[in-house]
C-alpha cells in the first residue's frame, strides 16, 4: 500500500534567502519521495511556488503551519510519515507538543528525523547546556539567576563581557552582549523573565566552527560537512564569512572535534541531518558545543559546491529507512553516502545584507543576526575566494581603486578596526595599505589571522601590478589569485579588451572544473562548476544553445522571484530539447538529476547587488536565431517605490509579444500602495479580470510603440498607459502562478515561436508585502498571502 508523506514547508514574515534555500530543499525533497513511489502532502503558507512542485505533489495545502492544521492535515490526508526537515526551527515546538500529547502514537503516524530528545536539546539551550554536562563535555560557566544583585555576583566572579538571555516558555528569545554594568542595569530595567535569565561566561574571540553529520537509523554515522568562520564568537555565525574545509585549526583539535559529534549524533539517535555549532579556544586546546539542529540550515549549503554530496537526496532516503551505503541518488546511480569527502579546492560562504546602499550603512555586527542572504564562491586558494566574493558584494572598487578610508587618520582607523561595522573589510585593508602589522589588526578584530594574511597578500600584489605595469609574469600571478580583467585593466590604465588580448597570449587558461572532492563520488555527484586559472590546454566545453547569465541582488523578494522565473526557464528551455548553461552565482545546481551545466562564476566584472533590476541575460544560438541576446530584469521595490510617489493604486499588465507581433496578455494585477510612516509602508497586489477594452488598449499600445520588443510590463492608470517597465516586477510570481503558461510562451517567443493565448489557474490569491527601513541602512521586507473571496473568483473565471 502506497504510504502518504507530509513534507512541512516554508512559513511566511520574513522574506529571506534562507527560505528560498528552504525551497530548493523541498523541490529535490518531493523529486526523490516521488521517485521512491510516495503520494506526498505539503503544507506550505508559501504561494509562490516552483512550478515543478504542482506536479510531483499529490497535493499542496495553502495553510499557516500551527497545532491545529497540523492535525487536521494529518488526519484529512491519512498521513503515514511527517518530513519536517526543511521547515524553520520557530515550528521544532508544534512537533514537540504532538509528541506530548501522543497524537503521532494515537494516529500511528511517524515523525521522520525529530524525536523528543533532540527536540528538546534544540529548543532549550538550558536543556542541551545541563545534557552535555551529564555526557562529559565541557560547559561554558554559567547560571539561572532572577535579577540584578545574581548577575553581578556572576560578573564579580567571571568578569565583563557576560552574554545574558531571557527565559521566556514557549518564546524564542536571542542573547545579549554585555560589556558594562549600565547596559547590564538596562537589560533587567527594559525585560521581564518567565522563567529567569541564563548568564554565561563570554566566550567572544574564540573560533567558530560549523560541522554536520549524517546517521542512519542502522548507526552508521559520518561527518559530511565543516567550516569556519572568519569573524570570531560574538558576530552571529550567518553574519560572519565562512569556509570550507576548516583550514586554520590543528589537526589534532579538528580530530576531537569530529569525534564528538559523532559521538553526539549517535547518543541522540539522529536519524537524518544534523548540525553542531562550536567554539573553540586556542589558547586552552579546548572547545564547547554551542548549538545542536535536527533541522536544515542554509548555513551548510556549501556542502553541495564544495564536494557534490547530493545531501537532499541522502537526508530522504536516509530517512525513509535506507542505509547509506545503499543510497540511490535521483539519476540513478547507487552510491556509499557515508564517506567523508575531501574537497581539493575552497569554498566560502559571504552573507549579503538588504540595503539600498552599503556606503551608508551603519550598523553594527553582534549576535543578533542582520544579514538575510549569502551568496557561495569556489577558487583553489583562499586568495580567490576572496576576490570573487569582493566583486560579487561590489567591494572591489573600494577595496582596490576607490580607498574611501584614506583621509581618516591613523586613530580614526584604529576605531574602525575595533567597531564590529559591516563596512570594516575596508578599514582592515586600509590599515594593511598603511603599514599596519596583521598581528596589530588581529588585536583590533579578531579576524582569522590566515584570511588577514590572504587580505595581505591580494593587496601587496595589487600594488606590485601597478607599479610594474606590462610585467607578463605579475599578471599572471594576479590571474592565478583572481584578479579580474577589469581591476587589472585600473591598475595599468589601459581597456578591459587589452587586458583580455594580453592574457590570451599566455598559457594561462581559464578553466572550469567540477564542483566534486578530489575523492569525489564516483556516482551521483551535484556537478556545479567554477572557474581557476591554470597552465592547461583549454578544454573544449558543448557548444550551448541558450546561455544564461545571473546576478544575486542584496532584495530578497526579487532575489527570489528571478530565482523561481530562471528555474522556469531553463527547465522549459531543457524540455524544449535544448541545451542549456548557468553562469552566476544566484542559481546553482542542486541535486543530482538535473541536465544542465552550472558554472558559478559569471563571465562579467561588474556587480548588480545594490542595482534596484534584478538582471538575467539570455543568450541564444540555435540555427534559427544565432547570437540574439536578451537582457531580462525585475524590477525591485526601490524602483517601484517612485512610481508610488504619484500614485497609491496601479495597475500592471506583463505583455510577451511574438515574431508576427501576437500578444500575450498577463491578468492585471491591481496594487495598492499604503504609507503607514516615513519609514514603513505595505503594497496589497490583487489579481484581475482581463477586460477586452483593457486588453484592446494594452495591444494597441504595443504595437504602436514597443513593437520591436518581446516582453514587457505595462503601468495602467485610469485604464490607459502611464508607464512602460522593460522588464517585470517583483509580482512576476503571481503572474506565474495565475497564468500558468507564462514561462512557456515566453521561451517560445525568445526563440521565435508563436505564442499561445494566456491560460488561467484556479490557484488565485492575493499578497500584501510591508517594508521597514532601519535606521541603520537596512531594511526589512515581510510578506502575507491571502485567499480572494468567492465572489471574486467568480467573477475573476
Amino acid at each position: 500500500m502506497t504510504k502518504n508523506v507530509l513534507i512541512i514547508g516554508t512559513t511566511t514574515g520574513l522574506v529571506s534567502g534562507e527560505k528560498l534555500d528552504q525551497e530548493k530543499a523541498i523541490y529535490a525533497t518531493l523529486e526523490t519521495f516521488h521517485k521512491e513511489g510516495y503520494k506526498t502532502v505539503l503544507l506550505t503558507e508559501n504561494r509562490e511556488l516552483f512550478p515543478e512542485f504542482h506536479t510531483l505533489a499529490t497535493h499542496i495545502v495553502f495553510r499557516e503551519i500551527n497545532l491545529s492544521n497540523l492535525k487536521t492535515v494529518i488526519l484529512q490526508y491519512q498521513i503515514d510519515l511527517v518530513f519536517p526537515t526543511y521547515t524553520a526551527n520557530s515550528n521544532l515546538h508544534l512537533f514537540r507538543n504532538l509528541i506530548k500529547q501522543d497524537f503521532f502514537k494515537k494516529h500511528q503516524v511517524k515523525l521522520l528525523n525529530l524525536n523528543q530528545q533532540n527536540l528538546n536539546l534544540a529548543i532549550s539551550h538550558k536543556t542541551l547546556t545541563s545534557y552535555l554536562q551529564n555526557k562529559g563535555f565541557r560547559i561554558i560557566e554559567h547560571e539561572l539567576i532572577s535579577n540584578l544583585d545574581e548577575a553581578m555576583a556572576f560578573v564579580d566572579k567571571h568578569h565583563f563581557p557576560v552574554i545574558i538571555r531571557v527565559n521566556n516558555k514557549e518564546q524564542r528569545t536571542y542573547w545579549n552582549s554585555i560589556n558594562t554594568k549600565a547596559e547590564l542595569a538596562k537589560l533587567f530595567a527594559t525585560t521581564t523573565a518567565v522563567e529567569g535569565y541564563e548568564i554565561e561566561r563570554s566566550i567572544n574571540n574564540f573560533k567558530e566552527v560549523t560541522m554536520t553529520s549524517i546517521r542512519d537509523r542502522f548507526d552508521n554515522a559520518a561527518l559530511i560537512y565543516s567550516s569556519e568562520d572568519i569573524d570570531p564568537i560574538g558576530i552571529h555565525s550567518n553574519d560572519s564569512i565562512s569556509v570550507t574545509p576548516v583550514f586554520s585549526i590543528a589537526n589534532s583539535m579538528f580530530q576531537r572535534l569530529r569525534d564528538a559529534i559523532l559521538k553526539l549524533t549517535r547518543i541522540l539517535k539522529i536519524v537524518g541531518v544534523c548540525t553542531f555549532h562550536l567554539a573553540v579556544d586556542e589558547q586552552t586546546n579546548s572547545f564547547y558545543v554551542l548549538e545542536i539542529s535536527p533541522l536544515f540550515q542554509s548555513k551548510i549549503l556549501p556542502i553541495i559546491a564544495s564536494t557534490g554530496y547530493p545531501l537532499f537526496e541522502v537526508i530522504c532516503q536516509v530517512s525513509l529507512g535506507k542505509r547509506l551505503q545503499e543510497v540511490v541518488s535521483l539519476d540513478g546511480s547507487k552510491f556509499n553516502a557515508a564517506v567523508e569527502l575531501t574537497p581539493n579546492h575552497i569554498t566560502a560562504r559571504f552573507p549579503i545584507w538588504q540595503t539600498h546602499n552599503l556606503s551608508k550603512l551603519n550598523n553594527n555586527l553582534g549576535p543578533h543576526k542582520s544579514s538575510l542572504g549569502a551568496i557561495i564562491v569556489n577558487g583553489n586558494n583562499l586568495e580567490t575566494i576572496i576576490m570573487k566574493g569582493f566583486q560579487i558584494l561590489d567591494l572591489t572598487d573600494d577595496i582596490f581603486i576607490n580607498h574611501p578610508d584614506a583621509n581618516l587618520s591613523d586613530e580614526q582607523i584604529e576605531s574602525a578596526l575595533f567597531h564590529t561595522n559591516i563596512r570594516r573589510i575596508i578599514a582592515v585593508c586600509e590599515a594593511l595599505n598603511r603599514g599596519f602589522d596583521v598581528h596589530e589588526i588581529y588585536s583590533f578584530t579578531k579576524y582569522n589571522h590566515v584570511f588577514l594574511e590572504s587580505l595581505k597578500h591580494l593587496l601587496d600584489l595589487a600594488r606590485l601590478l601597478e607599479y610594474q605595469k606590462g610585467n607578463l609574469e605579475v599578471l599572471s600571478t594576479c590571474k592565478r589569485y583572481g584578479f579580474s580583467d577589469f581591476l587589472i585593466a585600473h591598475l595599468w590604465k589601459i581597456t578591459t579588451e587589452q587586458v583580455q588580448k594580453i592574457t590570451a597570449q599566455l598559457s594561462l587558461q581559464p578553466i572550469a572544473l567540477p564542483a566534486p572532492s578530489s575523492f569525489s563520488l564516483d556516482q551521483g555527484a551535484v556537478n556545479n562548476y567554477y572557474t581557476v586559472f591554470l597552465d592547461d590546454p583549454l578544454p573544449s566545453l558543448p557548444t550551448y544553445q541558450i546561455i544564461i547569465n545571473d546576478y544575486p541582488n542584496s532584495d530578497m523578494i526579487s532575489n527570489y522571484e528571478m530565482t523561481i522565473l530562471a528555474q522556469q526557464l531553463i527547465h522549459q528551455f531543457q524540455m524544449d530539447g535544448y541545451l542549456v548553461a548557468v553562469h552566476g552565482s544566484l542559481l546553482s545546481k542542486i541535486d543530482s538529476n538535473t541536465i544542465s551545466d552550472y558554472f558559478m562564476d559569471s563571465i562579467y566584472n561588474k556587480s548588480y547587488l545594490y542595482s534596484d533590476q534584478n538582471r538575467l541575460n539570455i543568450t541564444i544560438n540555435t540555427l534559427e536565431n544565432q547570437h540574439l541576446s536578451y537582457p531580462l530584469a525585475i524590477h525591485n521595490f526601490n524602483y517601484q517605490q517612485a512610481i508610488f510617489e504619484n500614485q497609491n493604486v496601479m495597475t500592471e499588465i506583463a505583455f510577451i509579444q511574438d515574431a508576427s507581433q501576437q500578444l500575450w496578455l498577463s491578468s492585471p494585477i491591481t496594487n495598492v500602495a499604503k504609507q503607514n510612516s516615513s519609514q514603513r509602508f505595505e503594497v496589497t497586489s490583487v489579481p484581475g479580470r482581463l477586460s477586452p477594452t483593457l486588453a484592446h488598449t494594452v495591444i494597441n499600445y504595443v504595437h504602436q510603440h514597443l513593437s520591436n520588443l518581446k516582453f514587457g510590463t505595462l503601468i495602467m492608470s485610469d485604464a490607459t498607459v502611464s508607464q512602460f517597465i522593460p522588464g517585470f516586477t517583483t509580482n512576476v510570481g503571481i503572474i506565474s502562478q495565475i497564468n500558468p503558461n507564462f514561462t512557456d510562451v515566453l521561451c517560445h517567443a525568445l526563440v521565435g515561436i508563436a505564442t499561445p493565448k494566456s491560460q488561467k489557474s484556479k490557484n488565485l490569491f492575493g499578497r500584501k508585502i510591508s517594508f521597514s527601513q532601519l535606521s541603520n541602512g537596512l531594511y526589512n521586507t515581510k510578506i502575507h498571502y491571502f485567499d480572494l473571496p468567492e465572489g471574486y473568483r467568480k467573477a475573476f473565471k
